[in-house]
């Protein structure tokens, strides 16, 4: 089953874009449920333990597909969607030099639109400096953790690192614009204020 790790730019994209809750998207795993061997600056000291935050699943499937195994959220999803079912390779110098394709199990029997070298290399870039930006945060958090453990407190939850990304004053303030065009669309139809 395909499990897709996602950093705080993936899930402001989504929380952006579908105007809900970035901890709606998310699932948390712990390490024996995915093999993260070359990615450990993942995994989120909490509460309940190390947890790689990863996108969220019903029914054996990303939670983003509709009934015909489309993806609802397709503008604004994650990175690594946006390039799976594809692998680049680069050189030293950081040369696309191969594209590899990856067992497409779990994400449908859509090939897509056929993309350029170029720009898949562009988004593979972004990818990678997002993951980087994520994983210092990550690195952050657990060193933070760690001191509060020394102190005889417990980490924060997945709540409390939203909080600790920005997350959740986005939300928030999504939240706020949703109930301020509410309440000016009550306004125009005539209802009291």
């Amino acid at each position: 089953m395909v499990r897709v790790a996602v950093t705080h730019h993936d899930l402001r994209r989504l929380a952006q874009g579908l105007e809900r809750p970035a901890s709606s998207f998310v699932d948390w795993l712990a390490p024996d449920a995915v093999d993260m061997t070359n990615e450990p600056g993942s995994f989120v000291e909490l509460r309940e333990g190390r947890r790689l935050m990863v996108l969220a699943q019903s029914g054996g499937a990303c939670h983003l597909l509709d009934p015909n195994q489309r993806c609802t959220a397709y503008a604004w999803r994650p990175l690594d969607c946006q390039l799976y079912p594809l692998d680049l390779s680069r050189d030293e110098a950081g040369a696309v030099v191969g594209v590899a394709r990856l067992d497409p199990q779990g994400c449908g029997d859509e090939a897509g639109q056929i993309a350029d070298v170029n720009e898949l290399g562009a988004n593979d870039e972004l990818r990678w400096r997002e993951l980087g930006e994520y994983q210092a945060h990550v690195a952050r958090w657990n060193r933070l953790a760690g001191h509060r453990r020394r102190f005889r407190r417990q980490p924060g939850d997945a709540g409390e690192f939203f909080s600790f990304l920005g997350l959740d004053e986005e939300t928030r303030e999504a939240d706020f614009a949703r109930a301020l065009a509410t309440v000016h669309a009550s306004t125009e139809l005539g209802y009291p204020k």
